[in-house]
This record gives C-alpha cells, sequence and structure tokens, in this order.
C-alpha cells in the first residue's frame, strides 16, 4: 500500500524487508512549494547557476531539476549495504550514452525469481575485475527497471533485490505510525526518515548517541504556504530522555537570550516546541514559509517563489 498516491511520494513497496533507516526526498513536492521553488531560483540566479545545470543536462542527457522526481535510500544496517530507488523521467537512452563511456562498463541480463516478467539489465561502471570475487568500493551498479524507475546499489545482488521490488515482489515493512500520520496532514511531504539506531550499531561509531537513542523519525512537509517539521527521538530509557528534553530546552533558552535584540529571529525560535512523553523527545516546527525567508534572507523575497509550476512544464 502507497502512503500517498503519487509515484515520487514515499512508498513503502521501495523498502526492502529487512530495512532499518531509510530517507525519501520527495522532488516533485519541493518543485511545488514555496520554500523549494524560491530556492531553486536562487540557486539558478547565483553566480551562473542556470549555466552551470545546462552544462549539466548536456552531458548527461536530463535536467536534474525536473528529471528526478523521487529518491528513496534505504539500508539494512550492514556496511556497503544502500540501496537507491529512484523515481524519473529521464531520457533512459541519453542516459545509457553517458553511462558507458565510463571506465570499466560493462552490463549483464537479470531475470527475476520464479522466471515472472522479462529480462533486465543491469548496467555496472567502476574498476575493472579481475577474479568474481567482488568489492563494493570498486563499482557502481544501476538498471532502469521500467521507463520511470531506475535502481542503483553497489553490488549486483543488492540491486538484484531492488529490481525485485520494483518488479512487485511487495515489501511486508510497516512504517512507523507517527510518520504516516505526519504526512497524511500535510499538501506537500518533503522529506521523511526513520533511523533504528540499535541496528546500526556496525555503521554508527559515536557510541554517545548508541548509548543515548534507540530510534529516530524525521518529517519535513509544507502545506498552505507553512513549512512542518516533525523530529521524534527514542530514547533508551526514561531517564535519559529526561536529560535530553532539559538540554533540547537549555540550548532554545541560551539561543533566545542571542537573539533577544533580534525579534525576527527570536520568531523562528519561539516556533519550535520540544515536549516529551515517557522516553520519547519530539521537537515539532510550524512557520510561514514567507516569514522563514524574511528572517533568514530578505533577498531572497525578490524571487518568484511560484517557479515550481513553471519547472515541471518545461
Amino acid at each position: 500500500m502507497n502512503i500517498v498516491g503519487q509515484a515520487s511520494e514515499l512508498n513503502k513497496d521501495d523498502l526492502p524487508d529487512n530495512t532499518k533507516a531509510f530517507i525519501h526526498l520527495d522532488f516533485d513536492a519541493l518543485r511545488k512549494s514555496k520554500l523549494g521553488s524560491t530556492l531553486i531560483n536562487w540557486a539558478q540566479k547565483e553566480d551562473g547557476g542556470k549555466d552551470k545545470m545546462d552544462e549539466i543536462e548536456k552531458d548527461i542527457g536530463f535536467d536534474l531539476l525536473t528529471a528526478i522526481n523521487g529518491v528513496t535510500i534505504s539500508t539494512n544496517g550492514k556496511k556497503d549495504y544502500g540501496l537507491v530507488i529512484l523515481k524519473h523521467t529521464a531520457n533512459i537512452k541519453k542516459v545509457l550514452s553517458y553511462i558507458k563511456k565510463a571506465d570499466g562498463y560493462y552490463a549483464t541480463k537479470y531475470k527475476t525469481s520464479g522466471g515472472k516478467g522479462s529480462e533486465t539489465y543491469i548496467h555496472s561502471v567502476g574498476k575493472k575485475r579481475t577474479n568474481l570475487k567482488e568489492k563494493p568500493d570498486d563499482r557502481g551498479y544501476i538498471s532502469f527497471v521500467d521507463k520511470n524507475t531506475a535502481v542503483i546499489a553497489p553490488s549486483r545482488k543488492l540491486t538484484g533485490q531492488g529490481i525485485e521490488l520494483v518488479k512487485g515482489n511487495r515489501s511486508t515493512l510497516s512504517l512507523p505510525v507517527e510518520l504516516s500520520i505526519g504526512i497524511g496532514k500535510v499538501k506537500l511531504p518533503l522529506i521523511s526518515s526513520y533511523v533504528d539506531i540499535d541496528a546500526l550499531g556496525d555503521v554508527i561509531e559515536d557510541d554517545n548517541i548508541k548509548d543515548m537513542v534507540r530510534d529516530s523519525m524525521f518529517f519535513l512537509g509544507e502545506t498552505d504556504g507553512r513549512l512542518i517539521m516533525n523530529l521524534k527521538i527514542t530514547a533508551q530509557s526514561v531517564e535519559t530522555a529526561e536529560h535530553m528534553y532539559n538540554m533540547a530546552n537549555g540550548l532554545l533558552g541560551i539561543a533566545s537570550l542571542k537573539m533577544k535584540n533580534a525579534p525576527e529571529k527570536m520568531s523562528l525560535i519561539k516556533a519550535m516546541k520540544i515536549s516529551k512523553k515517557q522516553s520519547a523527545i519530539i521537537a515539532s516546527f510550524s512557520m510561514s514559509v514567507d516569514k522563514i525567508l524574511e528572517y533568514t534572507d530578505p533577498e531572497l523575497k525578490e524571487f518568484n517563489i511560484n517557479l515550481g509550476d513553471n519547472l515541471n512544464k518545461r
């Protein structure tokens, strides 16, 4: 079941059953949002930004600002395990012609389990192999599973798992309830993520984080011209949660003192709310995008915040 209806939005079927952490970015929503369209316009006008983007498009065969719809990146917590599901509208032939110029390019056929469906090509670039033992750091793999979906991974085996997902081997993974609720409350979900800290011991080197945090969930979206953020952190214990809650409020207090002569920036701090429920700490933020842009950089107000509509029509 999709959480929401559009292909660019978070879909749990793009996540393997053993997923322990993921982040999803909805670029369609970003382009339609006031915040995203303003920042894109600003970036294009700064230091020849548009010329640089045009040059990249000429090289790779598609426009990065319009051809990418959504990206889901996931991991099972093991090193060298990072699966990317990319939704796009790029011209695959042009992209492949660019990829084939890379060092060590070759392609192999992959057939889905059970022999269902047509064969799919997995394209690979990087260091040429001298034996059958695969080293993930040496090569990169990509498969254009259908005209609007690509799978990217550091190994052929993992790329194959991604192909299975896209082809219909549906995930049984359940998403955090709070994340699903948060997405449902906004019109334009921009970023959503979840991290099971306990399961990422092999990749998280900071022992302080592992000792204090069990898992975390983050969500950022925009609705009716307001930016909405929600961060939930589950601590390892109620006592740790109390310590983290007090520390977060202390930092907000210090920031407030420093901004007492800047009322516009003080409004940003006041918009941040910190709460605690048992072992969970929740930080939430809601404010008009126009106000955020005005407070952070007045020059951004001069740009056309409806650029997202134009970008999607290009």
